[in-house]
């Protein structure tokens, strides 16, 4: 068998990937396939191996910040003497990126990895007889089926960001842009091509049946935007099929925490149709804890890390505190009072118990004796509010320079301090000292989106009560009984506007790397919101990285520089 070029690629994207292995291995890593594929643990080991790229493409950094932070709902400010970051946020926020931008070459290069990992680990098993190392034909069948689905997801990344890019099945040959036409019928027929080879309800972490369909809701709910001919019967369709128990057994969690708490103590939440299981110094969410947490959160969240203090969701509020006037963004004030989700994250008992998805007002100390809670002691600030309590504002501005001076300024980007913003814990943070952090999984794609693809494919087509009963299906556990009534879209179907459909979609995924995507799909994008006025240009596409260009004479820009 003729060498293979597994590892060593997988060596080579490691300068990039900061979950893998450092470059600077030995040469024994490098292995031809006939001495690397010795048995069936090593063939499951090459496959998974991609499912660890996927995880840090969709929860390690450039992808997760090119969807939400050029959004509404997220924003990475200056904090005083940090957070500048050479403009970077500032940019990504006020639509300003250029085709130089770090963060837009990250949204080309991830999924390109994961792509090519996938070409290599695919050729090399395709080669391999199975039965020799005690697997069957199906295993076989399932294992490529696998890996075709992933490659379909990580194109859909670059079919949503950049539209016409090259369709590469091997490692080797640079390849011409396609147009979004053909990239989307290639994923279409690889999606619908590998669903007969995999399992209903496989093993967690895992694609399966209910996987394959759901990217294809999610493919055809967005495929006028990216094509230019609608698909959302195509979407309904699927969708209907998944709740119907076509492709495995799925249902809505009761518990508005468990989709974010599955992998805790055991509980897995039967609504999360893919999800990324994590375990302390194995898969972890790094990023999105480090990128969101306070220097101080180590005190208030009982863990051993530090924090960048970067980002949190934009503010609702002006310097004065009244309501800003923008139809979107405002997302903490976007949720009604009594909504339990809008509660002061805290843990309430051992085991995993807690409520509430965001840290607001003053943060007090980790009760360590009880093992939840929190004492009466104030966590104190180490910058502006430096040796004074901590408390997370719905606003931004200098405000430790006193209210005439934060005027002066303004709120923006760059006149954040401290304690600016909300800060996001949908994801938990649960004490280490119970066990418990970074124990709970990601969930990569839900029963609920597909419940709310189906009620906007419904919406679009005219029929709003539908649309409101499976809206309703999902919210209802969001409210107590006594409120639930007032906050019923089928009870009050006046509500659900364009508008307050574009900000229900806000409230049920916010912060999982979709805002973008939704707010292109409803024109919405270039609209204006908290320190972003109005795109004067198009800004729905990124343009291809100059340093892919560079890389690729048969590359083109694609017309939005």
């Amino acid at each position: 068998m003729k060498k293979s070029n597994v590892f060593y690629l997988i060596l080579l994207l490691a300068v990039v990937v900061p979950s893998c292995t450092d470059l600077e291995e030995e040469a024994f890593s490098v292995l031809p396939a006939d001495k690397y594929y010795q048995d069936k643990n090593s063939v499951i080991a090459a496959v998974t191996r991609v499912y660890e790229h996927a995880h840090w493409n969709a929860w390690g950094g450039d992808r997760w910040n090119l969807q939400e932070l050029t959004a509404d709902h997220f924003v990475w400010t200056q904090k005083g003497k940090h957070g500048y970051d050479g403009g970077d946020w500032i940019r990504l926020h006020g639509h300003a990126w250029n085709a130089d931008q770090g963060q837009i070459n990250g949204g080309w290069t991830g999924p390109y990895q994961g792509i090519g990992q996938v070409n290599v680990i695919l050729k090399d098993i395709t080669a391999l007889d199975y039965a020799k190392l005690s697997m069957t034909d199906a295993d076989k069948a399932q294992h490529q089926a696998e890996l075709r689905t992933l490659r379909a997801w990580f194109y859909m990344f670059l079919l949503d960001f950049f539209r016409n890019v090259p369709i590469a099945e091997d490692a080797e040959t640079l390849k011409p842009q396609s147009t979004p036409q053909e990239v989307f019928a290639y994923i279409e027929k690889e999606l619908i091509d590998v669903l007969p080879s995999l399992p209903k309800n496989g093993r967690v972490g895992r694609l399966d049946q209910g996987s394959a369909a759901a990217f294809l809701v999610r493919l055809y709910l967005n495929a006028e935007k990216w094509t230019g001919t609608a698909r959302y019967a195509d979407a309904a369709r699927y969708a209907q099929e998944i709740i119907n128990g076509q492709y495995g057994t799925y249902s809505l969690d009761p518990d508005y925490r468990g989709p974010f708490r599955s992998g805790v103590a055991g509980y897995r939440s039967p609504e999360n149709i893919f999800e990324f299981p994590h375990s302390k110094n194995n898969l972890e969410m790094g990023y999105m804890y480090n990128a969101f947490m306070h220097y101080q959160g180590r005190y208030f969240l009982d863990n051993d890390w530090g924090g960048w203090n970067g980002i949190h969701l934009t503010p609702s509020r002006d310097l004065e505190g009244n309501l800003y006037n923008f139809e979107l963004g405002k997302p903490y004030e976007q949720f009604a009072d009594g909504d339990k989700r809008k509660q002061q994250f805290r843990t309430t008992g051992k085991g995993g118990q807690y409520e509430g998805f965001f840290l607001v007002g003053e943060q007090k100390k980790f009760n360590s004796a009880q093992g939840f809670g929190y004492t009466n002691e104030p966590i104190l600030g180490t910058e502006e509010w430096n040796g004074k309590p901590l408390v997370f504002v719905d606003q931004v501005g200098r405000f430790s320079e006193g209210l005439a001076n934060a005027k002066a300024k303004g709120s923006q980007v760059n006149t954040g301090e401290e304690n600016s913003g909300i800060r996001f814990l949908k994801f938990p943070w649960l004490p280490m000292s119970e066990g418990l952090f970074q124990a709970n999984s990601v969930p990569e794609i839900r029963l609920a989106e597909v419940y709310y693809a189906l009620a906007e494919a419904r919406y679009r087509a005219g029929d709003k009560a539908t649309a409101a009963q499976l809206l309703d299906a999902v919210r209802k556990r969001n409210f107590p009984d006594e409120l639930w009534p007032a906050n019923s879209f089928v009870n009050n179907p006046d509500k659900l506007t364009d508008t307050e459909f574009l900000n229900e979609l806000g409230r049920e995924f916010l912060g999982e790397r979709r805002r973008r995507t939704d707010l292109v799909r409803f024109n919405r994008f270039g609209d204006a919101w908290w320190d972003k006025p109005r795109d004067a240009t198009d800004r729905s596409v990124f343009p291809i990285p100059v340093r892919q260009l560079n890389a690729n004479p048969l590359l083109k820009q694609n017309g939005f520089e």
